[in-house]
């Protein structure tokens, strides 16, 4: 896999879990950052290989896993897309685009309902949540 160095400056507090992660997993903080990254924008991340380390993750990171989200600009395109979509008037890189959105969709479902599983393998009573999310919506 290629890599590029890249310079970032993030937040204390994400510093602050980033580096308790990694400690309570006994890997590199470049790991763990790495790993999140590769969640929330990889669209050639292999799938498979992400749950496969789920069983790994701390409970943190398997709830935050779980509220991950589309940002706000990815939901309003997705949104804008669907519904031009279904008038027919995407152009093919709109279409592609569309694809692509609808793929990091799946994939963020995927990862959520299994983040779901390790946290009630677990004993958290994942139910109760989902009841309370869905009487939030």
């Amino acid at each position: 896999m290629h890599r590029s160095k890249v310079e970032l400056k993030i937040p204390s507090d994400i510093e602050q879990l980033a580096r308790r992660i990694s400690e309570q997993e006994n890997c590199s903080l470049e790991s763990v950052l790495v790993d999140g990254l590769a969640m929330l924008f990889s669209q050639s991340a292999n799938v498979e290989k992400l749950l496969d380390r789920l069983v790994c993750f701390s409970e943190e990171q398997l709830w935050n896993l779980v509220h991950l989200r589309l940002t706000v600009a990815q939901d309003r395109r997705i949104r804008d897309l669907m519904e031009r979509g279904s008038e027919d008037t995407l152009s093919h890189a709109e279409e592609s685009e569309l694809e692509s959105l609808l793929r990091l969709v799946d994939r963020q479902t995927v990862l959520r309902s299994h983040a779901l599983v390790q946290l009630q393998e677990r004993v958290h009573d994942t139910v109760q949540y989902l009841n309370v999310e869905l009487a939030a919506v």
